[in-house]
């Protein structure tokens, strides 16, 4: 059995099934693809019913429990390959069709669209929350593996300009992961992004940090995010492009706000330590304008 035809048997014995379970089955038609990334347990705190009901569902379409549901939506998505090739195809065929001009003009509107989102007043008040946490934090961690590794570096480099407690998780040889494992602190601040295709190392570094009992802040597409699940606060951006990659000009803008409530606490003598980091940096003769 695939997704399309549990998608099919659950339209088709709907009014057949109990309130609850009702409130199940439209859940998992609202939302099919969470269905393959997230327990039994998730999905059921999320649609507001007991984990007992999905598995009262799954029987009720004639399958032996909740696993063979799931597995019916693994298969699927495993069967779809990768979606860049086929995104990569659309855009290659929408260039064509509107022509160069048009096509950076989409793109660029595409990318206004998910900044405008910013806005939104519940993102702003995340935003000022997740700053002020930051601010108080012993150590910060910025974690974002994949295209997500330049949100992460981009707060990571900046802020190093005027605070000394940031650190970059670059996993390279390892060292970052260990310092995870060995010097954090419930009193530490992780920031990570985590964005479709969400990384699967970042999701399960994410998950031991919260374990260790390290607040999560998320800069991620969605709430029910796999991070997003973990996070104290949350701050959402999109990420969709008319390109066969996904964009990260909003979560670098995020990262970039961050930067700018950060250097502005009042208990930090910002313009003392930037003006320190570069005379440092002058002296290194690190910029080809410091000469």
């Amino acid at each position: 059995m695939d997704k399309s035809t549990v998608l099919q048997l659950i339209k088709e014995r709907f009014e057949s099934l109990s309130k609850q379970e009702c409130i199940a089955a439209n859940y998992i038609l609202a939302h099919p693809n969470k269905v393959a990334v997230m327990s039994m347990r998730d999905l059921a705190r999320l649609s507001a019913v007991a984990p007992a009901t999905m598995t009262r569902l799954a029987k009720r379409l004639g399958l032996s429990g909740y696993e063979p549901l799931k597995s019916a939506f693994v298969e699927t998505m495993r069967s779809q390959g990768s979606p860049y090739g086929g995104r990569a195809q659309k855009m290659v065929l929408l260039n064509e069709k509107i022509g160069e001009r048009a096509h950076v003009q989409e793109l660029i509107h595409g990318a206004v669209d998910h900044i405008q989102r910013i806005y939104e007043k519940d993102n702003v008040d995340a935003i000022i929350r997740a700053a002020r946490k930051l601010r108080r934090a012993r150590q910060i961690h910025c974690l974002g593996l994949r295209s997500s590794f330049a949100v992460a570096y981009q707060l990571s480099h900046v802020a190093s300009y005027f605070a000394g407690n940031v650190r970059l998780v670059d996993g390279a040889g390892d060292s970052g992961v260990m310092t995870l494992l060995h010097q954090t602190s419930t009193q530490d601040i992780a920031l990570v992004c985590s964005l479709p295709r969400y990384s699967r190392r970042a999701v399960a570094l994410a998950g031991f940090l919260h374990k260790k009992g390290v607040p999560i802040i998320a800069i991620t597409d969605s709430p029910t995010s796999p991070v997003g699940r973990l996070a104290c606060e949350t701050i959402l951006v999109g990420n969709g492009t008319a390109s066969f990659f996904d964009t990260i000009v909003p979560a670098l803008l995020v990262t970039e706000i961050l930067i700018a409530l950060l250097a502005t606490d009042p208990k930090t003598d910002t313009e003392a330590r930037v003006s320190a980091s570069e005379a440092q940096l002058t002296g290194l003769d690190e910029w080809w304008d410091g000469r």
